[in-house]
């Protein structure tokens, strides 16, 4: 299911018909604050995110980065529940057009309760739902319960034969995460990205993010020059990291306009294509 006529639709259709690439920016709620939620994504949006990407805390995230890592369990230490998130989360959706996107393990998910989960999504206007631990054997029940809803499973994909990548594809919605292995170099990475994001892009016309956090805008402007096949990427380590200097300096006065400040940067380099 693609979802049409949906802010995610619109927010690629508008920002690629540009020439630019969509950015994506993630972020683990609860850390430093749950209050502190609203704050940081309209620093996003200042800065020119295009759609925010918000991580439930998990205390075995084994997909995450080391960041995210620690401080989804500070969060959770801090008395992180999904119940008072998706209170936040619903009065964020009255402060923000911007599309939200939820990144959960199915973990979570099943403690909390599929229809629950799902309920709490429909209420707080969740744009779209990411599973990372959940194989494409076991999502039939739960992307059917989101498709009652209008909210897309967002499959992820890595390298594989093509029936496998077309089951996966077909298995999801909104748009598509692309994940890959380390190269020897820029170029190797942006060729090897180029011909992968070629292969999906003829099993499916929904957009296509690289699922790899950048961390620098340099390479996020090779990225806009020289893939043409990526509609999107995601950034999100450097800005928890900022997060956690912040708070481990007291220095969160700050935070907020550094966000911005990183965020901007990325946008910036998101240039016309060629």
């Amino acid at each position: 299911m693609e979802n049409k006529n949906t802010r995610i639709q619109k927010a690629f259709e508008e920002i690629n018909h540009e020439g630019r690439k969509v950015l994506i920016a993630y972020i683990t709620a609860g850390y430093p604050s749950l209050q502190s939620l609203g704050p940081i994504v309209k620093a996003l949006e200042d800065g020119g995110a295009n759609m925010v990407q918000i991580g439930i805390p998990f205390l075995d995230p084994v997909g995450d980065a080391p960041v995210v890592q620690i401080l989804s369990k500070r969060a959770i230490e801090n008395g992180f529940t999904v119940e008072k998130f998706f209170q936040t989360l619903s009065k964020l959706r009255e402060e923000t057009t911007l599309p939200l996107i939820l990144r959960a393990y199915y973990t979570t998910i099943f403690g909390y309760g599929e229809d629950r989960f799902v309920q709490a999504c429909k209420e707080a206007s969740v744009d779209a739902v990411v599973v990372p631990d959940l194989p494409l054997e076991e999502s039939g029940i739960l992307k059917s319960k989101l498709d009652a809803i209008g909210v897309p499973l967002v499959p992820i994909v890595v390298p594989a034969p093509q029936e496998r990548i077309k089951a996966i594809v077909a298995s999801g919605g909104g748009f598509v995460y692309l994940m890959m292995g380390p190269a020897e170099n820029e170029t190797a990475f942006v060729n090897q990205l180029n011909d992968f994001a070629k292969q999906v892009k003829q099993i499916t016309n929904l957009p296509l993010c690289l699922g790899i956090e950048l961390r620098d805008p340099i390479l996020a402007k090779k990225l806009t020059k020289d893939a043409d096949n990526i509609d999107s990427i995601l950034v999100g380590d450097v800005l928890m990291e900022t997060v956690r200097h912040a708070c481990e300096t007291n220095e969160f006065c700050h935070l907020t306009d550094e966000l911005a400040r990183i965020v901007e940067d990325f946008s910036t380099s998101l240039v016309l294509r060629r």
